[in-house]
């Protein structure tokens, strides 16, 4: 009986000094919720157990404080929901949508139109003549003040992924996908997606919807997004069609 004891006492040892619930695994738990890419910042503020299968973690995501509610089910811990602005405790899913990878296009795509419109209104107003620019830009740029906050009140400067976005103005798009004859009122917006990366892809004026493409898995997430004078060259078909 005693050894049984003893064996008992050992076991509930062993238990209770398993694997600890720390800022490590928090993190991975917020990475997966949210699709997280190398351009998102993460910071663990704290962390409170409730009980051995629920966490309270406070983590700030690209400088914006979450409070949220972890549980342990039998796959592991997973994000379970997060404190809203009135304090009411609400499905995590309403906050990790806005991060997921279809929005973070969406919202990419949204800012490459609202850049190529600012310079549309841009080249109107100025005898058919795009300001200078060549690449990337920052809040400092001769390009970001020419445009903002006249033309756009804030120029975005980076795509969701946190990578820069591109800008090629006149003759500066010569060259730039394939593109060629590019004149003082041409320009391309660019987003090189979400790892960043330039692709080989080039645009062929025989087709040029042949650049659209249907989303089809997560690869799809990398491919550059770009307009050319306004129009779409690459990008996600409208319908998925």
């Amino acid at each position: 009986m005693r050894k049984l004891i003893i064996l008992v006492g050992i076991c509930l040892i062993f238990l209770n000094c398993g694997p600890k619930f720390n800022d490590a695994a928090a993190t991975a738990v917020i990475q997966e919720a949210f699709e997280l890419t190398e351009g998102d910042s993460l910071e663990i503020l704290g962390i409170s157990m409730e009980s051995k299968e629920v966490a309270i973690v406070k983590f700030k995501l690209n400088e914006v404080q979450i409070s949220s509610k972890m549980r342990k089910y039998d796959k592991g811990w997973q994000l379970d929901e997060v404190q809203n602005d009135l304090g009411m405790w609400v499905p995590a899913e309403n906050i990790t949508k806005l991060y997921s990878q279809p929005e973070k296009q969406k919202i990419a795509i949204i800012d490459i139109s609202v850049i190529s419109t600012g310079l549309a209104d841009y080249v109107t107003d100025s005898d058919m003549m795009t300001p200078k620019q060549d690449g990337i830009y920052d809040e400092n740029s001769e390009f970001y003040l020419a445009l903002s906050p006249f033309y756009v009140i804030e120029l975005p400067v980076k795509d969701p992924w946190g990578n820069n976005y591109r800008v090629y103005c006149g003759t500066a798009g010569n060259g730039k996908f394939g593109i060629t004859n590019c004149a003082n009122d041409d320009f391309i917006v660019v987003s090189y997606g979400r790892d960043g990366e330039k692709e080989s892809w080039e645009f062929d004026p025989s087709s040029p919807e042949e650049g659209l493409f249907i989303l089809k898995n997560a690869n799809d997430f990398d491919k550059d997004l770009v307009q050319w004078n306004g129009s779409w060259i690459r990008a996600p078909r409208v319908g998925g069609n």
